[in-house]
């Protein structure tokens, strides 16, 4: 039994028990019922719009407003309130909601932030259905929160994360590992703010609302209803990466203030019976210039979607005087690098520190994502070796070669997608990537809802 401590309303649902069983089957469910999830999608504008697909109801304070469909409401950071105008009127309030009447409404808002603080920050029209709620934050600008049903708001997460034409094992793969972070975030507040539970970029995981939801995607979402994964009792943080390059890592070497060794974060290959040992600089090297098999590796699984093949290994050619230039940007003026040392290596390669060697001193960088992060745009990934042009004592550039798109931990999104091309079940997949869970429902399900044959596991082709 464990207590939980909320005064939100959305955790009300919390239970200090065990609930209501599948028959034949263990439910290890957290919430009495589908829980709500807050999510914030901009908080960096001071001036929205809201065109409305259905009616809705403006509440302002004391004030309610009915709207029809097709109604423009601006929102606007007033001082400490939010003002909303509508057809020549306005009203204040320090908290305005904007309620839809009927569950097929919905609301278009232009010019959405994502990526905030990353390269490839942009802005994009987004469509979202739930109530929205804005107030004005720290910043004086708007910040602005959706609340929807957790199946609802995977409907917008699942496409964006892996695409909606993968296949369909892949994507109910991405559903329960999506599922997972959800209900970790909502039990631990490591993403919450004073009024939502996640945020909708990829700092949490990204929240597009409904415009690039398919019928693939909900179906996955619907086969795998109210499926997590558990490790010990507990929902686990399902982390995923497009690519890990042909082998995970451990959570400790990318993020050690999260977790210590831990099973069901532990780097593995991505495919079986590949052994070796990449902390060794000599045998990374090897790996990256004769990749062994891998289900993320479109010579190993060709028939693997075309924007994957581009990410298991990749090469990036660095000046001298751009990479002096990127380190003194971040506060290490070494001048011109005359080497760079790598050091100690995680299991799937990937660096945990390396030092750049210049003419006025030495820069030692330490954390996966700030290695990355020294170049601009940033690395791919840490996984990489470096060759060097010109004079061995001044190099002209630095040629990195390199393995995998993102951090590495948890789930490679295009091993998954290679899995499931050959005929590996959503569960086999995840139990690969996290080792040590068991897939089971969050909250009570009906009896008919995938009738418990979630754990069933059929064999893939190289289990």
């Amino acid at each position: 039994m464990r207590q939980m401590k909320t005064g939100l309303a959305v955790l009300a649902s919390l239970l200090l028990g065990a609930c209501a069983m599948l028959p034949g089957k263990k439910q290890q469910t957290i919430f009495d019922k589908e829980p709500d999830v807050r999510v914030r999608i901009a908080f960096t504008l001071d001036d929205m719009q809201a065109t409305l697909h259905g009616p809705y109801l403006l509440v302002a304070g004391e004030k309610e407003v009915p709207l029809n469909a097709d109604a423009v409401v601006a929102f606007t950071a007033d001082g400490t309130n939010v003002r909303a105008a509508v057809g020549g009127e306005s009203v204040t309030a320090d908290l305005v909601v904007l309620e839809p009447l009927t569950p097929e409404a919905n609301t278009t808002i232009p010019g959405v932030p994502y990526g905030v603080g990353w390269w490839w920050e942009n802005t994009e029209d987004r469509i979202y259905e739930g109530t929205l709620y804005f107030r004005v934050n720290d910043a004086g600008h708007l910040d602005t929160v959706v609340h929807l049903p957790m199946e609802e708001y995977l409907r917008g997460v699942v496409p964006r994360e892996i695409g909606s034409s993968s296949p369909l094992e892949a994507l109910k793969a991405q559903a329960v590992a999506a599922r997972s972070e959800t209900f970790d975030a909502l039990v631990s507040r490591k993403y919450a703010g004073p009024n939502y539970d996640i945020c909708a970029d990829v700092d949490c995981q990204v929240y597009g609302g409904i415009a690039s939801r398919s019928a693939a995607t909900d179906q996955a979402i619907r086969e795998t209803r109210g499926l997590a994964m558990f490790h010990d009792g507990e929902p686990i943080a399902a982390y995923y990466a497009s690519n890990c390059g042909g082998y995970s890592e451990n959570i400790e070497n990318v993020w050690p203030e999260r977790s210590g060794p831990a099973e069901q974060w532990s780097g593995n290959p991505d495919y079986e019976g590949i052994g070796v040992d990449l902390t060794r600089e000599e045998n990374m090297i090897a790996w990256i210039e004769v990749p062994s098999p891998s289900y993320c590796n479109p010579e190993t699984v060709p028939e693997l979607p075309e924007w994957t093949h581009k990410h298991h290994r990749w090469e990036k050619r660095v000046t001298n005087e751009e990479l002096a230039g990127f380190l003194a940007a971040k506060g290490h003026d070494i001048g011109a690098v005359t080497a760079i040392v790598p050091g100690q290596r995680g299991v799937s390669g990937r660096l945990i520190d390396v030092t750049f060697v210049g003419e006025k001193g030495d820069a030692t960088i330490t954390g996966e994502l700030n290695i990355r992060r020294v170049f601009d745009p940033p690395l791919k990934s840490a996984a990489f070796i470096v060759s060097t042009e010109g004079p061995a004592a001044k190099p002209a550039a630095f040629v990195f070669r390199g393995a995998g798109w993102g951090h590495g931990v948890g789930m490679c999104q295009t091993g998954a997608i290679g899995r499931a091309l050959k005929g590996q079940t959503f569960d086999t997949i995840l139990k690969h990537y996290y080792r040590g869970v068991e897939i089971e429902p969050g909250y009570p399900l009906d009896d008919d809802d995938h009738d418990g044959d979630h754990d069933n596991e059929q064999e893939g082709e190289h289990q």
